[in-house]
């Protein structure tokens, strides 16, 4: 029997993202039906919209990289295995994935939050930890902490015993920066930030900037101090003086989770959702947008007005 669900598809790349019903395929071996809660909106999402990720898969196809749901009665994260990139993805009432691509979500984390811990938890628990080594006495700089991963990355430092500051351009955004643990300072330029900060000598930098501000943030740390980028949502080119980083003995290191394995990702998730349930972690939920009105959703995100994550509700959007 054929089962329809409802969906975000997108016909194809530069298109416009439309709610319509879609035939919902036979599991095959190892695959299981999802009835999906909610869905968590990320930059990877608008990529895939555009064509630069994801292209040469078959279209037209429902968006979303993850989410959260329920499998045999148990809420489940939904992450991996190409969902929303090279198949089908989360945006939809019911979803077919890998059994290898949910992680069981523990008691005490609420659903909305845990439809961001793959990507925006993940990222954070990765960049604070296995890359920028966070201790009691480091002092952070966050830039774009108003965000969904730069709030997540400003409770995770501060739960650390980290000092911790947090750099928004936006006035309205810095009691989010604040809620998260940081200590807000405002600057809508990397000129801006480089006469804000001056006086912080952090010893660790996240940067999900990119463009100038990665130089800014150069001249700003202290000697020995570590850069750790994810994100270019400035810019994706900087000049760098690389006087300054051999002479400050300065530590530059990334993070992309595009270039991680699977199991890498899954680990990832289970330890967002740790730092969840022990409350070393928040994800700030900004706007939850039901399915009609997934392209409001979509510009919010692009517009970059969200103090922490844009979701989807799917649920009920069935016909009975």
């Amino acid at each position: 029997m054929t089962i329809e669900v409802t969906a975000v598809r997108l016909a194809e790349p530069g298109s416009t993202p439309e709610v319509a019903r879609a035939e919902l395929r036979e599991p095959a071996v190892g695959e299981v039906v999802v009835d999906m809660c909610f869905a968590s909106l990320n930059p990877l999402d608008t990529y895939v919209m555009s064509g630069s990720v994801g292209a040469q898969a078959e279209w037209p196809r429902t968006l979303g990289v993850e989410g959260v749901g329920l499998h045999d009665g148990r809420p489940v994260v939904v992450h991996g295995a190409g969902l929303g990139i090279t198949r089908d993805g989360t945006w939809a009432t019911r979803v077919v994935a890998p059994r290898d691509a949910l992680v069981p979500v523990p008691d005490g984390v609420g659903l909305e939050a845990a439809a961001c811990a793959a990507v925006v938890g993940t990222t954070a628990v990765r960049v604070t930890g296995d890359v920028g080594g966070i201790g009691a006495t480091d002092r952070v700089l966050v830039l774009g902490a108003a965000g969904g991963v730069g709030q997540a990355v400003c409770s995770l430092a501060r739960f650390a015993g980290a000092q911790v500051w947090g750099q928004t351009a936006a006035p309205e955004k810095a009691k989010a920066v604040e809620a998260a643990g940081a200590t807000p300072i405002q600057a809508a330029t990397a000129a801006e930030l480089a006469l804000a900060a001056d006086s912080v000598a952090p010893t660790v930098v996240f940067d999900a900037l990119g463009g100038a501000f990665t130089a800014a943030a150069v001249h700003l740390l202290a000697d020995y101090g570590r850069l750790v980028s994810y994100g270019t949502s400035a810019a994706p080119d900087s000049t760098l003086s690389m006087r300054a980083v051999y002479r400050k003995n300065l530590t530059i290191a990334g993070y992309g989770g595009v270039a991680e394995p699977p199991q890498r990702i899954r680990q990832g998730t289970v330890e967002a959702l740790r730092a969840l349930r022990e409350g070393s972690m928040v994800i700030p939920v900004h706007a939850v947008f039901p399915m009609a009105r997934a392209a409001s959703a979509v510009t919010a995100l692009t517009t970059r007005t969200a103090s922490g994550k844009i979701l989807l509700d799917l649920r009920h959007q069935d016909p009975s």
